[in-house]
């Protein structure tokens, strides 16, 4: 079974649609900007102080998912540049 460039240059751009979408979607699909970290509320033991605990977390955001569309149709829409079909080539 042979596929055209057309045809590998969209499954590309779908797997990598797909791939970002579903990456951000299970991370927790934060609407704000990608953060590497993320901060949780502690109180203190002794005097009852409430303060944040900075955890070390990649949370992918917005930006993430507009890189991951943005590179998927610039993939999908350089697949016009080629053939449906493969050239044959003529033996003499």
């Amino acid at each position: 079974m042979k596929f055209s460039l057309r045809t590998i240059a969209r499954l590309l751009a779908l797997f990598i649609l797909s791939t970002c979408l579903s990456w951000w979607w299970f991370s927790g699909a934060d609407m704000g900007w990608t953060k590497t970290y993320v901060t949780t509320p502690a109180t203190d033991e002794v005097t009852g102080i409430q303060y944040e605990v900075r955890k070390e977390k990649f949370v992918p955001g917005v930006d993430f998912v507009v890189t991951g569309i943005g590179l998927s149709f610039v993939i999908f829409a350089t697949s016009f540049l080629f053939s449906a079909k493969d050239p044959k080539i003529q033996q003499p």
